[in-house]
């Protein structure tokens, strides 16, 4: 099973930032976002 990015602190690493919607703290909202970049793995 293919899971979702995985994503820890600090919020910009390596100029990398985490997605704004996983540090919002609606958690409908980062579920969604969840389920959606796992079938966007799953379908590489």
């Amino acid at each position: 099973t293919l899971e979702f990015p995985q994503y820890t602190r600090p919020a910009e690493f390596r100029g990398m930032r985490v997605p704004d919607i996983l540090l919002s703290g609606n958690h409908a909202k980062i579920d969604q976002w969840r389920a959606d970049h796992s079938k966007k793995i799953k379908n590489k």
